[in-house]
């Protein structure tokens, strides 16, 4: 019985333990997504596109630069929350203990109740804003149509 409760004892501390850990690093995880929404370019979310593609799929440009925005920080936010997962693995592998499920993680990362959420979304809002009005200036035409010789020559130079 002893066994046991030194067992339940130590579980309920790792759990603790795992519960503090993620508490501690949500936040440089939201901080590291929020950073990439500031500071992403033009080139950053055209970068590796296929123009034509993007052609035949959509013409209106804030359809073209929210299409690629999305796409970019889907990917950026892929890899930080890899690496979160990558570093709560290896903290409870430390403990002994087991990883959570896929599911639970996702609980984890997708809470309402994280920080800087609002600053998350209120900074996507600005940054397409911003990367719209500079796709216009750049390489947009000035009847405001898509010059996409411009936008491909863009894209192959990034």
């Amino acid at each position: 019985m002893t066994d046991l409760l030194d067992t339940a004892e130590m579980t309920e501390l790792s759990a603790q333990a795992v519960e503090d850990f993620i508490d501690a690093e949500i936040f440089s995880l939201q901080q590291a997504r929020l950073d990439k929404r500031k500071t992403a370019t033009l080139a950053d979310i055209f970068r590796c596109r296929n123009p034509y593609f993007l052609r035949s799929t959509r013409k209106v440009a804030f359809q073209l630069v929210s299409y690629c925005l999305d796409n970019y920080l889907l990917s950026t936010d892929e890899r930080l929350v890899a690496n979160f997962v990558r570093d709560l693995s290896a903290f409870m592998a430390r403990r002994g203990q087991r990883m959570l499920e896929p599911a639970a993680i996702l609980d984890l990362v997708a809470r309402d109740d994280l920080p800087l959420r609002t600053e998350l979304l209120e900074e996507y809002d600005h940054l397409c804003n911003r990367l719209s009005h500079r796709f216009y200036e750049e390489l947009c035409d000035e009847d405001s149509r898509v010059d996409w010789e411009r936008l491909a020559e863009f894209i192959s130079s990034v």
